[in-house]
């Protein structure tokens, strides 16, 4: 499937996002209209994404979303307990999402297409919801620790899924890492989206990137 198809199916972009949010914590989040909610959702975590990026999330206060958002600190408190509460929504939806694209990948019968449905919504997922995948990458160490171990359970499962299909397709051959291989696919479908910047000044589109991933493990399954 191309980005531009798979975009117009994706579930959770635009607003859909802190709707999904609201419905998934509505019983840690105050108030019980999902639109007034959602609304307020939105603002708190565009500003964090916003502030995090400038001065990260440890330094940033309650007063910093206040200023950013435009709201009062009674309106931050009804949709989050304390700071901490974002980290953890934004680690929710990253699992959630990366869960639910291995999930569909794994009902595929032929491994070579399952690894590159993985691989393609992976890099379109992270694209689509680029500020979330990029905050929890490197704000994973602000999370309660438990959390934390959640956050790093995306990457193991990730690597894991990748590297059970890649012995599938190699299944009978010469045997290779294929634990190095699948850590080096997960980390090129990060890439993508932890140096943006490169990649906007450059021709390569998303559906080229991840058939350029793929082609480089079936390679490396060759050598």
């Amino acid at each position: 499937m191309k980005f531009d198809k798979y975009k117009t199916q994706f579930p959770y972009k635009g607003k859909a996002i802190y709707a999904t949010v609201f419905s998934r914590h509505r019983d840690y989040i105050k108030t019980k209209k999902l639109k007034f909610a959602a609304n307020n959702l939105e603002k708190i975590f565009k500003a964090t994404f916003k502030i995090s990026s400038k001065i990260g999330f440890h330094e940033m206060s309650l007063r910093d979303l206040c200023r950013e958002t435009g709201l009062s600190m009674g309106g931050v408190y009804s949709c989050i307990e304390s700071k901490d509460t974002i980290a953890i929504f934004v680690k929710d939806m990253v699992q959630l999402v990366s869960s639910e694209i291995v999930d569909a990948a794994l009902e595929q019968d032929d491994p070579n297409q399952a690894l590159d449905d993985i691989i393609r919504h992976s890099i379109y997922a992270a694209d689509i919801l680029h500020p979330w995948f990029y905050f929890l990458y490197f704000e994973t160490r602000c999370l309660p620790k438990v959390h934390q171990q959640d956050s790093k359970n995306i990457e193991l499962n990730m690597v894991e899924k990748i590297e059970a299909l890649i012995i599938k397709i190699n299944s009978g051959k010469k045997r290779i890492n294929y634990h190095f291989i699948a850590t080096m696919a997960l980390a090129m479908i990060q890439e993508r989206y932890l140096k943006h910047w490169k990649y906007k000044s450059k021709d390569t589109s998303l559906d080229e990137h991840a058939k350029k991933i793929v082609k480089l493990v079936h390679s490396a399954l060759s050598c």
